[in-house]
């Protein structure tokens, strides 16, 4: 996937340092502080990178007003502002800086930790406005007690880290951390149904999806200790607001730090204002990542991560596209365009066979895979139906929405790999090969190819064989016809007659069908005109 991107827009307040960037390497960027959504939606469509904060709000009417958009880039963790799905199905990734806020979220939920525990904000309060008063404030030692941490990643770490040097005994959960992973660094992995009657301070720190959805909520809270107190500097909606607030009232939560709700800015007369108003809530309007260093790397990070991925050196942040990385392996690249010349092969005779099957006929594609080098099925699936449904959208097919759009027209695929070309019926001795299978209805098409010399080989259509195999690099010409001697003399006097050279000929031997490969020095306008008696266009490949 080849990413060209000249015009970047920035539409929330990102550090200065990431404009100097992405200029100093050549690319054009507009900083839109304060646009309209209504503006938003005029402009876009001049741009090929979005750059946000957590202002901008990514919606599916954001993306369908930008068809040149390629990549929406989060300076920042969070996703919850940018609409991936819908993203994801336009073929545009999604990219966020994984690491660039995480000392500062860490920090201030260590903060906002001994603040809960000391009643240092109302203490202040109090005294600034004249009242003495030591009784009221009594606190608590941090010193032995046990701390929760709901989300084992670079924050939840971090945390670990800091609040076992106040002497805190940390339990934690993760859905994807191994125990002895977590025992690294301190945390003792456990269940949730473990931990909840166990957690003096139960801090969160996962991403908001379906899955964390009140990942406290009532049930949660009625198994913890009365004392418990519960702190959330990740995102609002992880804590049922309304149940922590039941919780606070009766007694069954000792306290709360919140730092993100699920109403920003919160509309007074709302949960989330009840809760702000409560005497035992320490809270801050989503200051986590309000720091001047965190918003300087954030800012440097999404510039410098950008660029590596225009540069193809690595794939760092991106949400959306698991193929991405494993794209940018060198050894990949050239398994990658065969499979995708495939597909587009296959798409192109399809259109005659294919086409003459009843409306709504489903499609099936199989990709075998064979032999070292081979491995990443899932990689060369999708560039296959890159290939097969390229034109089928006006920002094109990627493998980012490859698979998605494939659903959407009733095509499946299915995958597998061997590790010798024995398990197979073919002709020649190949050690390594994509095998691509295209049916609908009655009608079969079956390709094969290498990879020779870094360079992609198609060596058989539908049985027919190339005995040297047919080069796929340049400019190729793919033919169908009868005779290859003079179809191949005809086809060749034609193009040379058109002022078009052929630096080389490929054909399988004579049969009741024949195919014909002309390698040419330049893209042929219009080559439908070529056919004739003896030969029919098929597809023109240009790599």
């Amino acid at each position: 996937m080849t990413l060209n991107i000249q015009q970047v827009l920035i539409s929330d307040p990102v550090d200065p340092i990431c404009s100097q960037i992405l200029q100093d390497y050549g690319m054009n960027v507009t900083y839109a502080r304060q646009w309209t959504k209504e503006r938003l939606l005029q402009e876009i469509q001049n741009y090929e990178v979005l750059i946000v904060r957590s202002e901008t709000k990514v919606t599916d009417d954001v993306l369908a007003a930008a068809p040149k958009l390629r990549l929406v880039g989060r300076a920042g963790t969070g996703l919850d502002n940018v609409d991936i799905s819908a993203a994801t199905r336009r073929g545009v990734l999604v990219m966020n800086t994984p690491g660039g806020n995480t000392i500062s979220a860490a920090e201030h939920t260590c903060a906002m930790i001994a603040a809960l525990s000391r009643h240092i904000p109302q203490a202040c309060a109090a005294l600034k406005n004249g009242t003495w008063d030591r009784k009221t404030y009594m606190g608590n030692e941090l010193h032995g007690k046990t701390l929760a941490i709901l989300g084992l990643g670079r924050i939840g770490r971090e945390v670990a880290i800091r609040m076992q040097a106040f002497g805190m005994k940390t339990i934690g959960y993760d859905p994807v951390i191994e125990k002895q992973a977590a025992a690294e660094f301190g945390v003792d992995k456990m269940e949730l149904e473990e931990i909840w009657p166990l957690a003096d301070y139960i801090t969160v720190h996962t991403p908001y999806i379906p899955q964390t959805h009140h990942l406290i909520s009532t049930s949660a809270l009625m198994r913890c200790k009365p004392s418990v107190r519960i702190i959330n500097i990740a995102r609002g909606g992880i804590v049922d607001e309304t149940a922590l607030l039941d919780a606070l009232n009766s007694a069954r939560c000792q306290g709360a730090a919140l730092d993100v709700f699920v109403q920003e800015p919160p509309k007074e007369g709302t949960i989330t204002w009840q809760l702000i108003q409560h005497p035992r809530v320490v809270c801050t309007p989503h200051l986590g990542a309000s720091t001047v260093e965190a918003q300087e790397r954030v800012a440097r990070e999404i510039a410098e991560q950008l660029i590596d991925l225009v540069e193809g050196r690595q794939a760092v942040g991106i949400a959306n596209a698991p193929n991405l990385a494993r794209s940018m392996v060198g050894r990949n690249k050239p398994w990658m365009q065969l499979a995708q010349a495939l597909g587009h092969l296959a798409n192109s005779l399809a259109e005659g066979s294919l086409d003459r099957c009843p409306s709504g006929t489903e499609t099936t594609v199989e990709l075998i895979c064979c032999g070292e080098g081979t491995e990443d099925v899932n990689l060369l699936a999708s560039s296959a139906l890159v290939g097969h449904l390229n034109g089928m959208k006006a920002n094109g097919i990627n493998i980012v929405n490859a698979a998605i759009l494939a659903r959407d027209v009733g095509v499946t695929i299915s995958t597998r790999h061997v590790g010798s070309s024995k398990y197979l019926s073919i002709v020649q001795d190949l050690e390594k090969l994509l095998q691509l299978t295209v049916a609908r209805g009655p009608f079969n098409i079956q390709l094969i190819g290498s990879v020779q010399g870094g360079n992609p080989v198609l060596y058989a259509i539908n049985g027919c064989w190339f005995p040297f195999g047919a080069t796929l690099s340049g400019n190729v010409l793919l033919f169908n016809g009868k005779q290859p001697d003079t179809t191949l003399t005809a086809l060749v006097g034609a193009l040379v007659a058109s002022g078009v050279g052929v630096s080389a000929v490929m054909c399988t031997p004579p049969g009741a069908s024949c195919w014909l490969a002309l390698r040419t020095a330049d893209v042929f306008q219009n080559p439908q005109k070529l056919n004739g008696p003896d030969a029919t266009f098929i597809a023109q490949l240009v790599f």
